[in-house]
């Protein structure tokens, strides 16, 4: 997988400077709103990080736990077997 251009290798989790930067204009809008567009954006966001954020890393969760456990009980030795000759016969070796 490709890394983030603006993303430390070493933390998954840490904002990226281009995050940090779209919050800072996002809250500088915020400022010159009214109280009803205001209210209508809090709503929005509420929804977003109460509800859709929640389910969607039980989703994620939920299919990594299988991806994980999906093959966890397929015998392998047939697939190191191939991989063992295909090595083998680019190598030279019989």
């Amino acid at each position: 997988m490709k890394d983030h251009p603006e993303a430390d290798k070493n933390s998954g989790i840490e904002p990226t400077v281009g995050e940090q930067l779209r919050l800072c204009e996002f809250n500088k809008r915020l400022e010159s709103l009214g109280r009803d567009e205001l209210l209508e954006i809090s709503k929005l966001l509420a929804k977003q990080a109460l509800v859709t954020h929640p389910s969607v890393i039980r989703w994620l969760a939920h299919e990594a736990a299988r991806n994980l456990g999906e093959n966890s009980t397929k015998d392998w030795r047939g697939e190191a077997e191939t991989l063992k000759h295909a090595l083998s016969d680019q190598s030279g070796e019989p």
